[in-house]
């Protein structure tokens, strides 16, 4: 069994997120040939995203199953068998694992409304559903619109629009 990422294709525009190798999932191949290309390979190829039964076939079949929700990545591996797993996830997919992947700013502490942000009032958290990490800048000097709890993602919702004193 071989679990296969298979990319777009040449020219789609499209590449796996960033730290594909640090998924929770091995990789034996990661191409970014067409699917039409890669599925020529076997006798039978199953889409598995709903996958309920597996499939009976003859002795010899080369069998591929084809999914592209991590979730039916992650029910496959156990009960593939012999036959190889083709992963092409979709673009939902490929953004949830982005957004997992992603640093983005939180309370460092409790803070409170009005509180002008300092750089030690911010901490860094993986996955969080806050302002990316490299915006950490725009967000230093304005004012909180709301009270927070300490490690509380921080988005521009819960900020003043100017780091200026209203006059």
């Amino acid at each position: 069994m071989a679990v296969i990422f298979v990319l777009a294709g040449p020219g789609s525009g499209f590449s796996p997120p960033p730290g594909v190798d640090a998924w929770p999932h091995d990789f034996d191949r990661v191409t970014d040939d067409p699917l039409e290309t890669v599925v020529a390979d076997y006798d039978v190829v199953v889409p598995a995203d709903q996958l309920r039964q597996a499939p009976r076939l003859g002795p010899g079949v080369k069998l591929a199953y084809l999914c592209t929700r991590f979730e039916a990545l992650d029910q496959l591996i156990p009960l593939s068998g012999a036959a190889d797993i083709l992963f092409q996830p979709s673009l939902l997919a490929c953004l949830d694992r982005y957004r997992t992947a992603r640093a983005t700013l939180a309370a460092g502490r409790a803070l409170s409304a009005g509180q002008r942000l300092v750089a030690e009032d911010l901490a860094e958290e993986t996955g969080g559903r806050g302002i990316a990490v490299g915006l950490k800048a725009t967000v230093i000097g304005r004012r909180l619109l709301y009270d927070l709890g300490a490690g509380a993602a921080i988005d521009f919702g819960m900020i003043g629009d100017s780091k200026e004193e209203p006059r």
